[in-house]
């Protein structure tokens, strides 16, 4: 088990802007202008391990809710054509709802660099409620990029792999493409249908690195969804950060306990954020797996 961080982010070179600087609703600018403005003002989803491009300029974000409130309360009866209107307006809002919180924003899909040739590709639905699935962690890419040297560690080539809480599903489909395994990525019944549309995004890398994954509900709490025979059991587990409630760490452990195969091979790979706030649970859970070990 690993526990990880992040680093400091890189310093900003992009040429700035303030509000000021675009097109003001009282010159009447063309459409074309402010469809083009709208544009600069997405709100590009962040792709990790990729270098963002510094000659894009970028807007302040003081007084931009407000300038975008402005076009979708005005007529813009300058602009003859109502259906470019409605594409202003509709782009307006979009905009303001990518800013309004990521339970507002709109669905995305985003870039993960995981080695200097395998970056995946990972869709990431507007959030509803607390669903934390749906969001891909810091974790899952820092231990994604582990996998290849963790490849001598594990089993991977005596059986299929599992991942437990696997979310959005990057450390699944890196692990079945940079082991050439066969992975069945797992988690709760809302969360897997956006976890087999990604498995579905990446099909192409992972049948050119000779892997396979698969998707399925299994449910901690509920021991029909987990293998129910010896020869349905796994010899390698892996799951990130998976620990985010007290109860966690018993559910979890039952989980691997009851999916692990009984071979001396057999491996688990947990990765763990440096999260002050869960520190017990972490701890309990090193202590549980240590009492089965033995």
């Amino acid at each position: 088990m690993t526990d990880s961080d992040s680093g400091p982010a890189e310093g900003d070179r992009h040429t700035r802007l303030h509000v000021f600087d675009l097109p003001q609703l009282y010159q009447k600018p063309t459409a074309d202008s402010l469809l083009e403005t709208l544009d600069l003002l997405a709100e590009t989803p962040y792709a990790f391990g990729h270098e963002q491009d510094q000659r894009q300029p970028v807007v302040e974000p003081a007084g931009v809710p407000r300038y975008l409130t402005s076009i979708i309360a005005s007529s813009l009866d300058w602009i003859q054509d109502d259906e470019i209107k409605e594409r202003i307006w509709n782009e307006a809002s979009l905009r303001l709802s990518e800013r309004s919180g990521r339970n507002a924003a709109p669905s995305q899909t985003r870039s993960f660099r995981v080695n200097e040739t395998l970056v995946i590709q990972l869709h990431e639905p507007s959030l509803t409620g607390d669903n934390l699935g749906l969001k891909t962690w810091a974790s899952s890419l820092l231990l994604a990029r582990r996998l290849t040297t963790l490849k001598a560690e594990v089993a991977c080539d005596k059986g299929r792999v599992l991942e437990l809480g696997a979310g959005t599903g990057l450390v699944g489909i890196s692990a079945a493409c940079l082991w050439g395994a066969s992975v069945v990525l797992t988690d709760l019944p809302d969360i897997v249908p956006n976890l087999a549309k990604n498995v579905s995004l990446n099909s192409d890398l992972i049948l050119a690195s000779g892997g396979e994954a698969d998707t399925r509900v299994l449910d901690w709490s509920d021991e029909s969804t987990m293998p129910q025979h010896e020869s349905e059991k796994y010899h390698t587990i892996i799951a990130a950060d998976p620990i985010y409630s007290p109860e966690h760490p018993y559910l979890l452990v039952n989980a691997i306990m009851s999916s692990l195969a009984t071979d001396q091979c057999s491996r688990v790979v947990i990765e763990f954020p440096l999260r002050e706030h869960y520190k017990p649970e972490q701890a309990l859970l090193k202590s549980l797996l240590l009492d089965r070990e033995c």
